[in-house]
Order: structure tokens, then C-alpha cells, then sequence
């Protein structure tokens, strides 16, 4: 099966699918182009909590439908949503959090937006849209978003549109010290980097090779 043979082994949780089918701008026919996919075999779904580019309560009506007709069990699917910072948000749109709020709370605030759009009590993976605009701010949300490990809310976390090596680097190595300093908490890391893959980045290179 397409799910199957597109799957990379995770640590928790259900298998990542090597290819997964993203929802940005399909606008009011997101539930019925998930529904397609779904039934056509892809098991991995991302979307954002961005509605300036998704809908992505659209996206959870397709996964409540899909489920109650039995064309797929929730642990089936892998789900992946991601933060949006205010940068990349439309200020004329019902926003997911309130803009003037600090960054951690922007974070809680998105993330619980996601959960009641997506209709789910968990989600497989949540990145960090982009870089914010400070290192210490992305820290900051990414550490928010590590929260969630402890409440088994999310199972993954990882980052997107992050193109600077150094800057990639430096966030691997600031959530491993502060796994190191809090034992006691579940190991946060940086698990997944999705960015485009094409010529016009040369293919990643630099972030590929590690």
C-alpha cells in the first residue's frame, strides 16, 4: 500500500510517510481534495494554522468524515500542522492567536486553535513554520511547542523554510542543552526540516549534507 511503502520509522507514534499531502491553497475544496488523497492511498496530511494559505478546519471535517466512514482509523493518519508567526499571517483574517500577546502564548494559543480544527486530541507533528524573527524568539516557540511532548499532545516536532545551516545548527544544539538541563522532561529535538527542494536553493545542500 502507498502509505506503507512511503513510510520512514519514527520513535513514537505511527510511521512518517515519506510524501505527504499538503493542503495549502485549495481553498473552500480542502475537504473534498483530502478526501481524494486519502482515499487514494497518502497517509500523511500537513497543513498550518495559517489562514491566509489554509483552511485547515477543512482539513479536519475531511478526517471526521473519513474516520466515520471507515475508510481510516485516526492512528492511520499522520497529521502535521505547523505555527505561523505573525509575519506570515493576513492581519485581515480572523487570526489563530491574539497578535499582541507574548511568542509563547501565541504558540499555546495557535496550537489550540489546530486541535479544535483538526477535530483530533493529538497531532503527529508540529513545525515551526519559519525561522522567527530573533533566534531567541524561535527558541522560545519551539520550546513552547515542547510542552506539548509532556501532555502527548504532539509526538514530533521540527522545523520549516529554514535555509541558514548555522541557524539550523544552532537551534539542534540549544534544545539538546536544554533537554540535558531538564531530565525530567521528554527529550525535545529537532526532528523534522521541511523545506523546498529544488534548483533554485540548490537543492538544500548544505542542510542535506548535515
Amino acid at each position: 500500500m502507498l502509505a506503507n511503502q512511503l513510510a520512514k520509522s519514527m520513535e513514537i507514534g505511527m510511521q512518517m510517510p515519506r510524501i505527504m499531502y499538503g493542503t495549502a491553497w485549495k481553498k473552500e475544496r480542502t475537504a473534498e481534495l483530502v478526501s481524494q488523497a486519502v482515499k487514494a492511498g497518502f497517509r500523511g496530511i500537513d497543513t498550518a494554522c495559517q489562514p491566509k494559505h489554509y483552511r485547515e478546519d477543512l482539513v479536519g471535517q475531511a478526517i471526521k468524515s473519513l474516520i466515520s466512514e471507515g475508510v481510516v482509523k485516526r492512528e492511520e493518519l499522520y497529521i502535521q500542522t505547523k505555527f505561523t508567526s505573525i509575519d506570515g499571517q493576513d492581519p485581515s483574517l480572523t487570526l489563530p492567536y491574539d497578535p499582541s500577546s507574548p511568542v509563547e502564548e501565541q504558540v499555546k494559543q495557535s496550537f489550540e486553535t489546530s486541535l479544535k480544527n483538526l477535530g483530533v486530541e493529538y497531532i503527529d507533528a508540529v513545525v515551526l513554520h519559519s525561522p522567527l524573527k530573533s533566534r531567541e524568539d524561535t527558541l522560545k516557540a519551539y520550546l513552547t511547542l515542547s510542552r506539548f511532548l509532556t501532555t502527548k499532545q504532539v509526538r514530533h516536532l521540527g522545523i520549516s523554510n529554514c535555509y541558514d545551516p548555522l541557524l539550523l545548527k544552532w537551534l539542534i544544539d540549544s534544545v539538546a542543552e536544554y533537554s540535558s538541563k531538564h531530565q525530567e522532561e521528554p527529550e525535545v529535538k529537532v526532528e523534522i526540516v521541511q523545506n523546498r527542494w529544488y534548483e533554485g536553493n540548490g537543492w538544500d545542500w548544505d542542510i542535506e549534507l548535515g
